[in-house]
């Protein structure tokens, strides 16, 4: 009997401790596939800066979840990829953009009852901060994201909002 009890305490054990937040995350899921974005982010002075995205969500290999493509921002257009992955417990991400060249890290939050990732993006050391908070449809075919950019005294420079359609 010890050594029935034994070999399902390290069997749950194990179970537990391969867990992945990434990869089993079921709004994550939502968010794979091929998708297209348009909306608008408006400065500070209301200037009003037009967006434009293709993207592709995916699960890696490794059991991170990947979103990559092209985004026009004004008339710059970029490349960009995000990256999911799991640090213990907790959902981290690095942020690639091509134009202007950034690599950054950041913190993830997500509801699985708002069906919303929540990606806070430190832009400066001295406090610049960007939110992204994506919320996913019931249905699941389309994307409301919102974007808000602060400057390092917490002064929103810039907001705007995408909206997302997956692709037929």
């Amino acid at each position: 009997m010890k050594f029935w009890l034994s070999l399902f305490c390290l069997a749950a054990g194990l179970a537990m401790a391969t867990a992945n937040p990434v990869s089993d995350n079921p709004v994550l899921k939502l968010l794979a596939g091929e998708w297209t974005g348009e909306g608008k982010l408006i400065d500070a002075d209301g200037h009003e800066q037009p967006v434009k995205e293709t993207w592709t969500g995916k699960f890696t290999d490794g059991g991170n979840f990947a979103m990559s493509g092209n985004r026009t921002l004004d008339q710059l257009l970029h490349e960009f990829a995000w990256e999911f992955y799991p640090n213990g417990d907790l959902i981290e991400g690095q942020m690639k953009i091509s134009e202007p060249q950034l690599d950054l890290r950041f913190e993830v939050a997500i509801s699985e009852a708002d069906r919303s990732v929540t990606m806070k993006v430190p832009t400066t050391a001295s406090g610049g901060l960007m939110t992204i908070v994506n919320t996913v449809s019931a249905d699941g075919k389309s994307i409301s994201g919102t974007v808000e950019i602060k400057d390092d005294n917490g002064v929103v420079t810039s907001s705007g909002k995408v909206e997302h359609r997956r692709k037929e």
